[in-house]
């Protein structure tokens, strides 16, 4: 079977490239603003990249307005983040830390 990225539809590609991987762990990155503010964002497309040096790749995605996630501003301003596995106990609050919320609202 053949799939042309570009000829599928944003959701399309989405539901085809998440179907690769099964059963695929959700990474919960945790991080904090320069102002203090915890942030938790779900991530389905992360991995280890490798043992020495040790190495996450995490994939981000612009919010729907078109400007950088939070997740993505913190990393680069304060130079760390916490990789959290989720298991079936936090699932449905990792569902709800995906909102897209103001800076200045945690979504712990």
């Amino acid at each position: 079977m053949e799939f042309r990225c570009a000829d599928l539809e944003r959701a399309a590609r989405y539901k085809l490239l998440i179907g690769l991987v099964y059963p695929r762990p959700i990474a919960l990155v945790s991080t904090v603003n320069a102002n203090g503010v915890l942030n938790a964002a779900p991530f389905s497309f992360f991995n280890v990249a490798a043992d020495e040096p040790p190495l996450v790749m995490l994939s981000f995605n612009r919010r729907t307005d078109g400007t950088m996630k939070d997740t993505v501003r913190n990393i680069r301003r304060m130079e760390e983040f916490v990789v959290n596995l989720v298991d079936e106990d936090i699932a449905n609050g990792m569902v709800l830390a995906g909102q897209e919320l103001p800076e200045t609202e945690s979504e712990f």
